[in-house]
């Protein structure tokens, strides 16, 4: 699975790694491939790059995007966290997300942890 891609800007091609996609944002007939430092726009539809990209790293959670797994903090039912940008998760794609990375709930109870605190902790997780 290749790590990179080209990119073609008139007759320069020039590389950049699937690990600096932050998320892909379609607009009518261009899409936009946002990194942290510049942003490239394309003539491709989002399905094309969509099938370009490896499906382990990258998830569509919208018509009009695709998301870096790698880049995204959080998620709700409605809207994913990538640093400072707010992505959000179409009705059709709601289950897409958490079908594509593993989630674990977690239950916790609150604890005061001192001198046996932590051992308090360990016996109460061997007893669930």
């Amino acid at each position: 699975m290749p790590e990179f891609l080209f990119l073609k800007e008139g007759r320069r091609h020039s590389q950049i790694s699937l690990g600096d996609i932050l998320f892909i944002q379609a607009d009518k007939k261009h899409v936009a491939i946002i990194t942290a430092i510049k942003c490239y726009s394309s003539c491709l539809s989002i399905g094309d790059i969509e099938k370009l990209l490896p499906a382990n790293l990258f998830c569509r959670i919208h018509r009009s995007y695709i998301i870096s797994i790698k880049h995204t903090d959080a998620f709700d039912n409605e809207l994913a966290y990538l640093g400072k940008h707010k992505i959000p998760i179409g009705e059709q794609y709601k289950n897409v997300l958490k079908n594509a990375i593993i989630v674990i709930d977690v239950k916790c109870d609150v604890f005061t942890l001192g001198n046996n605190g932590v051992d308090k902790l360990l016996n109460n997780l061997d007893r669930q």
